[in-house]
């Protein structure tokens, strides 16, 4: 009987993985220091993504990330294992799990998800293209089992 992916606890996720501020990040990329990816489907990317990002999606719940094709395809986007890479999603959920598993699974060394996600970059006022929407599959579910629909 197939067994069903079950993703880790977020909490979890982000114990093991680099998060940055919009600050942070967008002092990065301004300095050229890092692609950004942004790993939301393609429908949401194209109405409305980050200045400079790139979309290479990772599935819900980032599923796609943990597929050795997945890892080539970052590559492609231009980072290399040791390369800067900072991931952005909807509301920062979707780009940890990613983040967790390029560096746990696929060996890149230097990979940050954005605290917040999109919307809290556009909340903030910082550069975007389009209208960026964060709809109810960017949600995650926390450990008590409370829906996040911020």
């Amino acid at each position: 009987m197939p067994r069903k992916y079950v993703p880790p606890p977020l909490e979890l996720v982000k114990s093991r993985i680099e998060e940055l501020l919009p600050p942070a990040a967008q002092e990065e990329i301004e300095g050229g220091e890092a692609l950004l990816v942004d790993v939301r489907d393609p429908e949401r990317y194209e109405a409305g993504h980050l200045e400079r990002a790139v979309n290479v999606p990772s599935g819900e719940s980032a599923r796609n990330a943990h597929d050795a094709a997945y890892a080539e395809a970052i590559e492609e986007a231009g980072a290399g294992p040791e390369d800067r890479i900072i991931l952005v999603c909807g509301q920062g959920n979707r780009s940890a799990r990613t983040a967790d598993a390029l560096r746990n699974e696929h060996g890149f060394t230097n990979v940050a998800s954005i605290i917040g996600g999109s919307k809290l970059w556009s909340d903030l006022g910082y550069p975007i293209e389009g209208e960026i929407a964060v709809g109810d599959e960017e949600a995650e579910t926390d450990l008590e089992g409370e829906e996040d629909t911020t």
